[in-house]
């Protein structure tokens, strides 16, 4: 235990570390809390959300609906009013005369209102015709698939509930941040030994060569779990302070980024498996790292190598969003550490990957191949530095 304490010390030791994550938080503090007067973000969810249950009562209305469907989903506040709820009318009403960065609140909030409720409408009709669809196609795993997806979702609701905005959070700026002072912290574990020519020093001692391997690999594990901590602790603070917390839970196919997706999760669900894949993603990137230390003479390089690593494997998700079909050309982004600490695309959408006659959910095979590359990368480590030859 003393010697993890050690060497836990020499990672929380190195100023520059501490120093380039504070100016890497503020910059992250600067970008979100320059959202906080925003219009959309003071009004245009928070002034209608004592409505909620009103709107989605306006939705689910059918005479509501038929109006909505017949006027080929384009329709004004005035054109639905007689036939919502008064509540409604009477919560904007409350902004009449009020006008914010130029808008003129009231107005604005109506057409909110209705673009919520004609919204709801068109999705609901979308998804019920594209059930249809899949009755009548052919029998394919991926038909198969979509149709139980699509059966299987909770009933839509209106999206005002900033679930939208709190699972962005881990879309990909942070992710990336997490990532960066992960590298910057463990890349020099192994290379600062080779620098200093400490290596044949500690490999002689008695702690051995196998303490030495599981006391750098158990602090900076613990460097990384404390890196995720502290900036999803962080991150939830500063949306709070802007968003404010959500304040009911709601299916995964209410929220825009989501819709149409083949996810029959729950917005909180989904954000627990996004914290819980940011933790695992780290410790990942900690074995790559380490393993990327291991072999490389200088600090440098080994930051270099580490962040290509990360990366390649971010350019490539963000560059293929927003499908819910894993290809052999797609797969190597979706089983990315990026993709497990961000789950944004791999289970956000509800992405498959189809072998045979099955269709295998993506965010398995990402999984394993984390875990694969965990298992190898620090195989690999003891093959580097524990096997290595003692310089004269």
């Amino acid at each position: 235990m003393n010697l993890i304490g050690v060497e836990f010390k020499k990672i929380i030791s190195k100023k520059y570390v501490w120093i380039i994550a504070l100016l890497v938080a503020l910059f992250y503090a600067y970008l979100i809390l320059n959202l906080a007067n925003n219009f959309n973000v003071i009004y245009t969810k928070n002034a209608l959300q004592p409505v909620f249950d009103e709107i989605m009562d306006a939705a689910y209305n059918p005479q509501v609906q038929e109006y909505i469907i017949n006027k080929g989903f384009n329709v004004t506040f005035e054109e639905i009013q007689p036939m919502i709820s008064p509540k409604i009318t009477q919560t904007i009403e409350q902004y009449q005369g009020k006008v914010y960065e130029g808008y003129d609140v009231a107005k604005e909030l109506k057409e909110e209102a209705a673009l919520r409720i004609e919204s709801l409408v068109e999705r609901n009709v979308t998804i019920s015709q594209r059930i249809e669809e899949l009755k009548n196609a052919p029998d394919t795993p991926l038909n198969r698939y979509l149709l139980q997806q699509y059966t299987h979702m909770p009933k839509m609701e209106p999206n005002l509930t900033r679930w939208d905005d709190w699972i962005d959070i881990n879309n990909s700026m942070l992710p990336l941040l997490i990532a960066f002072v992960i590298i910057l912290g463990i890349s020099g574990v192994y290379t600062s030994e080779y620098t200093s020519k400490m290596h044949g020093i500690l490999l002689t001692t008695k702690n051995g060569r196998s303490k030495l391997f599981w006391s750098k690999l158990l602090a900076s594990c613990l460097f990384a779990a404390l890196t995720v901590i502290i900036f999803q602790v962080f991150a939830a603070l500063l949306y709070t302070h802007v968003y404010g917390i959500p304040f009911k839970n709601t299916p995964m196919d209410s929220l825009t980024s989501f819709y149409k997706r083949p996810n029959t999760m729950w917005a909180l669900q989904f954000y627990l498996c996004q914290l819980v894949g940011s933790l695992l993603g780290a410790m990942v990137l900690t074995a790559v790292t380490l393993c990327i230390s291991s072999f490389c003479r200088s600090n440098l390089a080994s930051f270099f190598l580490s962040g290509i690593y990360f990366a390649l494997g971010t350019l490539y998700s963000q560059n293929l969003e927003g499908q819910y079909i894993s290809s052999k050309v797609t797969i190597f982004a979706d089983v990315s550490t990026f993709s497990l600490m961000s789950l944004t695309d791999v289970l956000g959408n509800g992405k498959v990957f189809i072998v045979g006659n099955s269709a295998i959910p993506t965010i398995e095979l990402t999984v394993i191949a984390q875990a694969v590359i965990f298992a190898v990368a620090l195989s690999l480590t003891y093959l580097f530095y524990n096997r290595k030859e003692i310089d004269a």
